[in-house]
C-alpha cells in the first residue's frame, strides 16, 4: 500500500517519489539498470510470511533516459490480471516522455485488463496521473505538485473496498506536504512523515513501509534517493547516480 507522488523544483528538474508499504517489515527489492532504462522491479504477489512466494514484474519506480520518471501504488489486486508495474515498465520501454508513457500504457490495457492502480508520471514539460482499472485507462494532466495513494479518483464507483485503510488519510498528507516541499529535502522529509500516527506516509501499522525512493532528473543526469526500511529511522538517504 505505496504512497506516490510529482514535484517540478525547477527549470528542468523534478521529482518522482514512492514509499513502498508491504504487509511484512522485511524485504529485499531487485533493481533493473538497462542503457535506457532504470527501475525498481514491482511485486505481482504480496506474501505476508514467505519471500520465497514473491512474484516480481514489472516495475514499480523507475526512469528512462529521455527523463521520464513513473510511479505506481496499488488499488485492488484480482485473479486473472496483469500486474500494473507491468504498465510503468511498458510506459518508460517506449523511449519517450508522458505523452509517449500514456499512449503505451493505453495501448497495453486495450489488450488485456490489469490490477488496478494508480500511476503518476513526469518530464521537463509535463506530468499525468494515470488510473487503471482492468481495462479502462482516465488520465488527469496536473501542473502542480501531485500525490496518490491506494484508491481511485476518476474511476471510483459505489461499493469499492478501499485499497488501503489509511489511504485517504495518507492522500491528504502527501498531497498537502508535496506542496510545500520546495527542495529535495521537503520531499525526503513528506516520506518520513507522520502526520496520522503510526499510520503516516511512513507507516508502521496494516503495511509497513520498506523501501523509500525519490528519483530526480536535472538537466541530463538522474539520480536516486533511497532507504531501506522505515524511513523515519534512516539517518539519511543512500544517494546514487543512475547510469544512463
Amino acid at each position: 500500500m505505496c504512497t506516490i507522488g510529482v514535484r517540478r523544483l525547477g527549470d528542468n528538474d523534478y521529482v518522482v517519489f514512492k514509499n513502498k508499504d508491504f504487509p511484512r517489515p522485511g524485504f529485499e527489492d531487485r533493481i533493473v539498470t538497462e542503457p535506457g532504462v532504470f527501475g525498481v522491479r514491482g511485486v505481482a504477489t504480496w506474501s505476508q510470511s514467505d519471500a520465497a512466494e514473491d512474484e516480481f514484474s514489472g516495475l514499480s519506480i523507475g526512469a528512462n533516459a529521455a527523463g521520464l520518471l513513473c510511479a505506481d501504488a496499488n488499488v485492488h489486486g484480482a485473479a486473472n490480471q496483469s500486474n500494473y508495474d507491468e504498465l510503468v515498465e511498458i510506459a518508460l520501454r517506449a523511449g519517450g516522455g508522458v505523452a509517449d508513457g500514456i499512449a503505451a500504457i493505453e495501448a497495453a490495457c486495450a489488450v488485456r485488463p490489469y490490477l488496478w492502480g494508480n500511476i503518476v508520471m513526469i518530464d521537463a514539460v509535463g506530468a499525468a496521473a494515470v488510473e487503471v482499472r482492468d481495462k479502462s485507462v482516465a488520465v488527469t494532466p496536473v501542473k502542480g505538485p501531485t500525490a496518490r495513494s491506494n484508491h481511485h479518483l476518476l474511476l471510483n464507483r459505489p461499493g469499492d473496498a478501499a485499497g488501503s485503510p489509511t489511504t485517504e488519510q495518507r492522500l491528504a498528507a502527501a498531497q498537502r506536504r508535496v506542496r510545500e516541499a520546495e527542495a529535495l529535502d521537503g520531499i525526503l522529509r513528506l516520506q518520513r512523515a507522520h502526520d496520522d500516527g503510526e499510520t503516516g506516509i511512513c507507516n508502521h501499522e496494516v503495511s509497513q513501509t520498506v523501501y523509500s525512493y525519490a528519483l530526480r532528473r536535472q538537466g541530463d543526469s538522474t539520480r536516486l534517493y533511497v532507504t531501506q526500511g522505515h524511513p523515519c529511522q534512516a539517518e539519511e538517504s543512500v544517494e546514487l547516480l543512475v547510469p544512463f
